[in-house]
Parts: structure tokens; sequence; C-alpha cells
């Protein structure tokens, strides 16, 4: 068996970890249970709550702390406690999201506090995910919410609309207040300026102490991106947006191919190789490790 004593991957869970029949596959569960066991770190990094990654990492073996609400939370798992919080300064957004929910009437707007979803939707279109994991919300006004402390925001809608409504707070937002970034095509999130997943991964470091070139990060979506570049090694799935591919070092297999599986049994002892052998093969690329020729 491989030592991975010294190495901490990082892993997006939809579209990475997660296949597109909304499993964890066994081989990638037992590949990332036998890394554990030799030495290794292992963690995710997703937009989900606390609560909403329940259902799937109950099999998992994760021994560090995990990434949660796009990079604005550093969580605990085993204690089931928050070890890091930041939160919008919402002053700024309240009367925009307003106007935004009066004129997209089919916007399902979805406010996450510290452990807790508020849905703002009108009436109208329900996020299908919250419905089908049956995830807990409270549906309100968004004046209902205004002194809440939010975390982050998910508006739900087509992408042709959630583009209009990015370049809306982009002109009418000072910029260094809020970062948005889409999740997915039909995902826009709104989180603290200056939070990522890649600003949480560089948290993540400090707390465990882990040498960046033994940092991997493996994702499939623009909300990976800044992750993957932090990393010493970073990772696209095949199933990536373009995007991704074009921040990461290399791309792996589909997340249907056991993604995970692959990155630990196939990329990880390459990459060892490379390390040790970096005269001839490594070169830098703004202190990323870059798999050369």
């Amino acid at each position: 068996m491989q030592h991975h004593k010294g190495y901490l991957i990082v892993s997006d869970l939809d579209g990475t970890l997660i296949n597109s029949r909304q499993e964890i596959s066994k081989k990638n569960i037992e590949a990332i249970t036998d890394y554990v066991k030799s030495g290794g770190l292992f963690t995710i990094s997703t937009g989900r709550t606390e609560l909403n990654v329940k259902p799937f990492i109950k099999d998992l073996t994760i021994n560090c702390p995990c990434i949660l609400y796009n990079g604005a939370v550093i969580y605990d798992l085993k204690k089931q406690s928050f070890i890091k919080v930041t939160f919008i300064d919402n002053k700024h957004l309240y009367e925009l999201l307003k106007e935004i929910l009066k004129k997209y009437r089919n916007l399902c707007l979805q406010i996450f506090t510290q452990g807790k979803m508020y849905v703002v939707n009108n009436g109208y279109v329900k996020d299908p995910v919250v419905i089908r994991e049956n995830q807990p919300y409270e549906t309100v006004r968004i004046d209902d919410v205004a002194g809440e402390k939010w975390v982050k925001l998910m508006l739900y809608d087509t992408n042709e609309v959630l583009n209009s409504i990015y370049q809306f707070l982009n002109n009418n937002i000072t910029s260094g207040i809020i970062k948005s970034v889409f999740s997915s095509p039909t995902y826009l999130e709104l989180l603290p300026y200056g939070i990522s997943k890649g600003s949480a991964l560089l948290d993540i470091m400090r707390i465990m102490n882990v040498e960046r070139d033994r940092v991997i990060a493996i994702g499939d979506y623009c909300n990976d991106i800044e992750m993957i570049e932090n990393a010493g090694l970073g990772v696209a799935t095949a199933n990536a947006h373009p995007l991704v591919k074009n921040a990461a070092n290399i791309t792996t297999v589909s997340n249907d191919e056991h993604a995970i599986y692959h990155l630990i049994n196939k990329v990880i002892p390459d990459y060892e190789r490379v390390l040790k052998n970096s005269k001839k093969t490594l070169f830098l690329n703004n202190n990323r490790v870059m798999f050369g020729s």
C-alpha cells in the first residue's frame, strides 16, 4: 500500500465525488478509506450546508475540517461544530434583492443563515434539488429575514435570468461588498467578499499544517476554480466546465468513472514520481506544481 502521509485531498461533491445517479460509488468510498488508513487527509468542499451533506457522507472517511457554503463556513463534522463563519454585509443587498424578486417572479431565492435555510420564491418555482432531497427550509418574505446574519444566498432560475441578475448586481453594488459565482448553470451564489472555496482551502492548509505541494483539489464547476488554483495540484474531472479544465493542472476521468478512485490510485502515484524527479519533469507556474514534458 502506498503511504499518503502529508497529503491532503479536497474534493468537491456534486459533479465530482457524487455521480449522475446522485450517489458516491463504492469504489470511491473504498479508495478514500484506504487512502486515509495509509496516512492521508481527506475532506470535502461544497456549497451544501452541514445539514444537506449528511445523506452523502455517512460512509466517507473524512478526517479534517470540511468546507461548506462554498467557503463561507469551515466545519468540523466529527464535533458538529462551526470553526469559522463569514457573513454577508446584507445591508447593501436588501433593496436590490427586493427589486430582483419583483422583476423575476419565478426566481427562487434561498437565504442561508448559520444552520438554517429560508426560501423566498414568490409562491412559484421551488428548487427541484431541495424538493428531491427533502431539505429542511422555512418559506418567508425577504422582509422577515432582513435582520438575520446571512452566510450566503443562492438564486435558482434559468441561466438567462441568472446572467441578467449577475450583470445587474455587478452594475449596482460597489466592488468589495459581495462575491458572486455560478455553481451550476441554474445556480448563482452570493458570498461575502473575498470568500470562496479557495480562500477556505488556505485556512484548511494552515489548520492542518499541510505543505502546498501536497495539497490536491478536484472539482467540476466554476465555483471550484479558486480552490483548484490554490492547491499544489489542481484536478478537473472529465465532465468539468472548460474554465475549470483550463485552471487545472490535469484532467482526470468523469464523476461517473470513479474520479476519486482514479485520483488516488492513478494520479497521485504519477504525481509522486514527478515530485521525486522534479529536475526533469516539474516546473512551476505561480507557485503551483505543473506536470511538464
